[in-house]
């Protein structure tokens, strides 16, 4: 097999104007039914209940906490968010802190006007109440005013274990974005109002998206401080849920280990620390540090992160003790954030955070030494924990504090890969009987809420990772063949694992994007109803105790997605001067859908389902760094004005589409966009997307998309849409939500409609919220021809790309 270098993809013309739709005066559409002055009766009573509420803590705190008021609006009807906020800020200067997802739903707003006199004065006149006044018709758009409920203010575990009336707790306390003196007024109030033994703040952290506080206070403190309007959220701080599991029978003294070659970059692994004298990690240790108080040292009592790390330099770890030979791909760097939590026997049990500090203060911290140092060339970051208490569905999606700070900090080191597990749904067999879990798999992994992305698998610029099922195998104790044949692997080898935690992501982003190994379950039930799982269902990993036992199996995310952080690493070796988007793209550009087992439901089901458990499928370094005679991948790095339009086009030799065989053709688009967590509309700044076509020339894209009215996507004018293939997967209603898209258009037997090159990509770039108009959003954009016959097509794509005259 002949390996390549990817090719230049040629761009036909770029940065078009999108003109825009003038629209005129918004328009609201009046709910059916509403009669004008029960709805005047029932939103006076609700003003009347948030007023009451307010002057009541105002009264209560007076000349201590100066309180500012803060509630929700509910929307009924999408709505232009520029203009709606105009109308807004007239009904009191009312700012909005946080916009409802599809611009419907709740909006939470900020409010001086704590008599609501501007708010009421055009109720009436909307209602009649006021003879003759105006219209204000954008009140069709709103069916409601109401306090922001204490109970949604609180968190699962809080809900779950309410605090006792005894001991003090450290919680983490979310605050509403308000502008930086009104948290500070606020919270200055709080520390005066309260003695130390009852309120006192550990540990802040304020981004352009949150503000969040480590706090610790009792049960009396936190009934009050709930009531406050400035509360978004309160809960405990959240603690890892994995436990290594014991298992002596590997040897390790006959390996030969290799150390990562001089010039390869870094891999930083951000957990509980690392064993540095491990025998299969010493010869691998850039550096480590410590960012907790808990415990002083830097190596791992915890175990997690020394089993993560040696994924994330030696990737599939069974493959290595196979060929007896450990060669390190990348140097590793550790920052232990979470250290070890002992039971009652003296025994390591689990690990747990600082309680005094923020985990997202000690992340950030983390992140910023190390990525800070140009000498340790860090291009990949994992992150293996997660919080089960919270998790992305209907009732919470808002993005999480943890996961927007990742999203601030890939933004901002643009230049790293972010790469984060999408989660374990803990106590599976515990809550679930047996029969159950082999009978509805892998249904119950779409059908079931609790399995959905927890923070901060959401984060949005990071590559999520989900799990696989290894190869199924039983722990050897004699096991008899026929005490063999009573034990029940819940998943096929390649298949879902029976843990992973499933997308979509915030604002049904495509989530995870990939999948890797992480193990599965193999259980039985005895006859007294006791489930049991074979070990052979977990994957080697290594251990913290290597003079005892180097190597231990466990599974779960924690272990797919450094495994995907090592083919990212890989990656970054070969193209150690490109950015994240380059890394990123390539690594999707790899990935290949896994064979699923079937959902319930028709054809379409079956691929959404799997599009939500598996993303793209499972990458592959070799496909990610080489092109290949029959395999030809084309990249771009650009950048893209706001509402600006650009075209690729290259063409193809014609025996790709004549020459019987499966063939496809996918592009991925990857970019980092800001982001904003109180923009529920839209979490990214800008939205990109793309659309292909075939058979026509480029010219007559530049000249249609050149004159076509763009509202807030791309729109494929009529006269185009027969060249244009509309049915890539996913498609592009799904895909343009992320910024980290790919779409495939798959040819499994010769086309009737023979296409002809030059295969076009149009894409396009929308302005969500960002202010500045200048604003240049950079990206990467691939193309892969792929022919499963053995033809060669590289050379001649490569000589025409060659003879192109590139036009910028």
């Amino acid at each position: 097999m002949n390996y390549y270098e990817h090719l230049r993809l040629p761009e036909f013309n770029g940065n078009l104007n999108k003109k825009k739709r003038n629209n005129g005066f918004p328009r609201y559409d009046m709910p059916a039914p509403r009669d004008k002055k029960d709805y005047y009766s029932g939103m006076k009573a609700n003003i009347d209940d948030i007023s009451r509420s307010f002057q009541q803590i105002k009264q209560k705190f007076s000349g201590k906490i100066n309180p500012n008021l803060i509630y929700r609006l509910k929307v009924n009807q999408s709505v232009g968010v520029e203009a709606f906020e105009k109308i807004l800020f007239s009904l009191g200067e009312l700012k909005v802190l946080s916009f409802a997802e599809d611009k419907k739903g709740y909006w939470v707003v900020f409010s001086t006007d704590e008599h609501f006199k501007d708010f009421q004065g055009k109720l009436s006149q909307y209602s009649g109440i006021v003879p003759d006044g105006h219209k204000y018709e954008f009140f069709n758009a709103i069916d409601g005013v109401e306090d922001i409920p204490e109970e949604e203010k609180l968190g699962n575990s809080l809900k779950r274990n309410p605090m006792s009336d005894s001991d003090p707790e450290y919680l983490n306390m979310e605050l509403w974005r308000m502008e930086d003196d009104q948290l500070r007024e606020f919270i200055s109030g709080l520390e005066t109002n309260y003695s130390q033994s009852d309120f006192q703040i550990y540990d802040k952290l304020i981004t352009k998206s949150f503000a969040l506080y480590r706090i610790r206070t009792n049960k009396k403190t936190l009934d009050e401080i709930i009531k406050f309007k400035e509360v978004a959220k309160i809960d405990r701080p959240f603690i890892p849920t994995f436990k290594l599991s014991e298992y002596k029978g590997i040897d390790i003294t006959d390996v030969e280990v290799v150390p990562p070659d001089d010039d390869a970059v870094g891999i930083l692994v951000v957990d509980s620390g690392i064993i540095a004298g491990h025998p299969l990690l010493e010869s691998t240790v850039g550096a480590e540090e410590n960012f907790q108080e808990g415990e002083s040292e830097t190596q791992d009592i915890a175990g997690h992160g020394t089993a993560v790390s040696g994924f994330a330099v030696y990737g599939e770890l069974d493959k290595r003790i196979v060929e007896k030979k450990f060669h390190s791909s990348n140097w590793l760097f550790s920052a232990k954030v979470m250290y070890g939590q002992y039971g009652f026997d003296g025994q390591v049990m689990g690990s747990t955070y600082d309680p005094q500090k923020l985990l997202e203060s000690q992340f950030k911290e983390a992140i910023q030494h190390f990525l800070d140092n140009p000498s340790y060339k860090v291009k990949v970051v994992n992150i293996s924990f997660g919080n089960s208490d919270e998790i992305l569905n209907e009732e919470s999606n808002r993005q999480f504090p943890l996961a927007a700070l990742i999203d601030e900090l890939a933004f901002e080191y643009n230049e790293c890969v972010f790469v984060v597990s999408a989660g374990n749904r803990d106590f599976l067999l515990q809550d679930y009987d047996a029969d159950d879990v082999i009978e509805n798999y892998p249904d119950y992994l779409t059908n079931d809420e609790s399995f959905r992305l927890i923070n901060p698998a959401t984060a949005s610029l990071a590559i999520t990772v989900g799990s696989i099922a290894n190869d199924v195998k039983y722990l050897d104790n004699g096991f008899s063949v026929v005490e063999k044949e009573i034990w029940h692997p819940v998943a096929d080898s390649g298949q879902p694992s029976p843990f992973t935690r499933v997308g979509p992501g915030i604002n049904s982003m495509i989530k995870p994007e990939v999948v890797h190994i992480g193990g599965n379950y193999i259980i039985k039930k005895d006859y007294g109803g006791i489930v049991r799982t074979n070990l052979g269902g977990n994957i080697p990993v290594l251990s913290n105790k290597p003079l005892e036992n180097p190597i231990t199996f466990d599974h779960g995310t924690s272990y797919s997605t450094p495994i995907v952080a090592n083919i990212l690493g890989q990656i970054a070796n070969k193209f150690p001067q490109k950015n994240a988007d380059y890394l990123k793209n390539l690594l999707l550009q790899s990935a290949d859908n896994i064979d699923m087992p079937l959902f319930t439901g028709n054809d379409t089901t079956n691929k959404n389902s799997s599009l939500r458990v598996q993303g793209y499928g499972l990458p592959n370094v070799d496909k990610a760094i080489h092109s290949f005679d029959n395999r030809v991948i084309l990249l771009d790095e650009g950048s893209i004005g706001l509402n600006k339009v650009k075209i690729y086009s290259v063409n193809i030799p014609r025996e790709f589409f004549e020459i019987k065989g499966y063939k496809r053709i996918s592009v991925v688009l990857t970019f980092t966009p800001e982001t904003r967590a109180t923009r529920g509309d839209s979490y990214l700044g800008n939205r990109m997307e793309f659309k292909v076509f075939h058979s026509i020339n480029p010219q007559i894209l530049e000249k249609e998309f050149a004159e076509v009215n763009h509202a807030i996507e791309i729109e494929t004018p009529e006269k185009l849409k027969k060249f244009e293939w509309d049915d890539m997967f996913p498609k592009v209603n799904a895909r343009k939500m992320g910024c980290h898209q790919k779409g495939i258009k798959e040819f499994k037997q010769k086309p009737v409609n023979m296409p002809e090159s030059p295969i076009s990509i149009v894409i396009t770039n929308s302005n969500k919220w960002i202010t500045d108009e200048s604003y240049l959003q950079n990206y990467c954009l691939s193309v892969m021809f792929e022919h499963k016959e053995e033809i060669e097509i590289y050379n001649k794509i490569r000589m025409e790309v060659q003879q192109r005259v590139r036009i910028r």
